[in-house]
């Protein structure tokens, strides 16, 4: 249901005549992303105490719902697309797998290639840039890979 979302949000940014093969949903961290997610808990905790929360769950839970929020904006949320006229870049939702907007259209040279594979997500490295991509994508980023090197 999800891959048929991002399939149909992808198909609806292509041109008219361009077939859509695969997309993959992927996303890559800001570098200082988890030091701000880190300082956002921080922050959050003491003005929790501050503020008068006097239970320390609470104050946590304060905490952890900053550096959470803080980590989601750091990450940039992308999605590859294999069409008839190459691999596209586009933009992709923070909260739904959809895609939005296209950033660049790749050219015939670029690499797409696994780098790590972990129990709940792989790192793949496109066209030079590290992207973490959730293993419900891992099957579409295979393909993509595929259709890259044969182009």
């Amino acid at each position: 249901m999800r891959y048929n979302v991002l399939l149909r949000s992808v198909q609806r940014l292509l041109g008219p005549g361009e077939q859509l093969y695969g997309a993959a949903f992927m996303w890559q961290r800001h570098r200082l992303g988890y030091m701000y997610s880190l300082a956002a808990f921080i922050a959050l905790t003491g003005i929790a105490i501050v503020a008068g929360f006097e239970d320390w769950l609470n104050r946590i839970v304060i905490g952890v719902a900053g550096a959470s929020i803080a980590l989601t904006a750091t990450t940039l949320y992308r999605v590859l697309a294999a069409t008839s006229e190459g691999l596209v870049l586009i933009e992709g939702g923070r909260v739904r797998h959809v895609g939005k907007s296209i950033l660049r259209r790749l050219g015939p040279g670029t690499t797409v290639e696994i780098k790590r594979d972990t129990l709940v997500t792989t790192d793949w490295q496109v066209d030079g840039v590290e992207y973490t991509v959730p293993k419900s994508s891992q099957q579409a980023m295979q393909q993509i890979s595929a259709i890259a090197r044969n182009s």
